[in-house]
Order: C-alpha cells, then sequence, then structure tokens
C-alpha cells in the first residue's frame, strides 16, 4: 500500500496568494508558479525570485513583504518536507525558524535610528535567507 503524500505547503500559499492578489491582481499569474514550487524545488527556487522581484519593483516592504516572504519560504521548504514524509516535527521547527524573522525585523527597526541608515526590511530578509541556510545545511 502507497503512503499518499502530504499537501502541508499548500496551507502558507492561500495567504500568500491573498496578499498577493491584494496588492495587485496580475500577480495571480504566479500561482501556476507557486503550484510548480511546491512539486519542484527549481520553481520554487524561481518562484522566490520572481515574488523578491515582484516586492521589489512595487518597493513594497515592511511587515507586508516580509509576510510574503516568509510564506513564500514556507511554501517551498514545507513542499520539500512534503516530498521526504518528514515527521511532523520537521513542520514545527521549519515554522518556528522562519518565524523568527518577525521579532528579528521588530528588532532592526527599533535599532534603525541608532544604526546608519540601512533599510530594515532587506535587513530582516538577510537574516532571513541566512538563517535558511543554517538550517538547510543543519539538516543536510
Amino acid at each position: 500500500m502507497r503512503i499518499k503524500r502530504r499537501l502541508y505547503s499548500l496551507v502558507p500559499l492561500v495567504p500568500l496568494v491573498v496578499l498577493l492578489g491584494m496588492r495587485d491582481i496580475r500577480t495571480l499569474l504566479l500561482i501556476p508558479l507557486a503550484l510548480m514550487a511546491v512539486q519542484w524545488y527549481f520553481m520554487g527556487v524561481l518562484f522566490l525570485l520572481a515574488t523578491s522581484a515582484f516586492l521589489i519593483y512595487t518597493r513594497t516592504g515592511g511587515l507586508y513583504g516580509l509576510t510574503v516572504m516568509v510564506l513564500a519560504v514556507l511554501a517551498i521548504e514545507m513542499g520539500y518536507l512534503d516530498r521526504e514524509r518528514a515527521p511532523r516535527e520537521h513542520y514545527l521547527i521549519l515554522i518556528a525558524a522562519v518565524a523568527m524573522s518577525f521579532p528579528t525585523y521588530l528588532l532592526m527597526s527599533m535599532l534603525s535610528p541608532a544604526l546608519p541608515r540601512f533599510e530594515v526590511t532587506a535587513l530582516a530578509a538577510l537574516l532571513l535567507v541566512v538563517l535558511y541556510l543554517f538550517i538547510w545545511s543543519a539538516a543536510s
């Protein structure tokens, strides 16, 4: 008997599509790429790049931009965990690790008046990518 594949990765895609659709209806063209991102890792990278390009093009940042990027990373990585049939604890660790970008963003926004002129969202997104790479390398 074959075990069915989990589809937990579709959970972050729903709010992501809603958030992107509220900003610009043309972003709904990313839905096919987002669905392929759940299945194939390379498409996930393309989806992450396309989403990042959209945020940069529209000069969107703040908590909205960070939330969109967090949901995109969650969808891609949960797709990987779905394919590997990972235990549920791995999903919780992923969610906790990615959720740490929000306190980091808030900390950086509080420190930004005292620091040299940095874009707080870019710094928080950079820390999210560094955290992601750390988790990815630790899990490999």
